[in-house]
């Protein structure tokens, strides 16, 4: 289900500064299998795992992956991926400025019924890339 709004011009020329990229959430079809390459590949640590998902970050940073079992065949060129998104990390005032942006200019929202409850939102790009907006420190 999407949420969408009527296009409209914003009320400033000012862009939607963000804090970078929070994570980079993918599907994989063997989540024991991506996350030795991962950790073999890249230097990182491993903050939390399920049976459903690995989440490693890079070391002396903030860089996030999370690793989710598909629900069905991993086949990123054909989208319709169960968790495939990314994330920004914004502030509180540009958060606010984006969920105005986002409204006034009709860009649809993305649903995330698994997610839980706090301050964030999923929206799709042109291509149907889905983006989370999240303030803080996207911990």
């Amino acid at each position: 289900m999407y949420l969408v709004y009527t296009m409209h011009a914003t009320t400033t020329r000012e862009k939607i500064k963000t804090g970078g990229l929070c994570h980079i959430a993918i599907d994989v079809s063997d989540v024991d299998r991506s996350l030795k390459f991962y950790t073999g590949m890249f230097d990182m640590n491993i903050i939390g795992r399920t049976e459903k998902y690995a989440h490693v970050q890079t070391a002396g940073a903030r860089d996030s992956l999370f690793l989710f079992k598909a629900d069905g065949p991993v086949s990123p060129g054909d989208c319709g991926l169960t968790h495939m998104h990314f994330g920004f990390r914004i502030d509180d005032k540009n958060f606010d400025k984006a969920l105005e942006y986002i409204r006034m200019n009709n860009i649809p929202v993305h649903h995330n019924p698994s997610r839980g409850t706090g301050r964030f939102v999923y929206i799709e790009d042109p291509d149907g890339y889905v983006i989370q907006l999240e303030p803080g420190d996207c911990e």
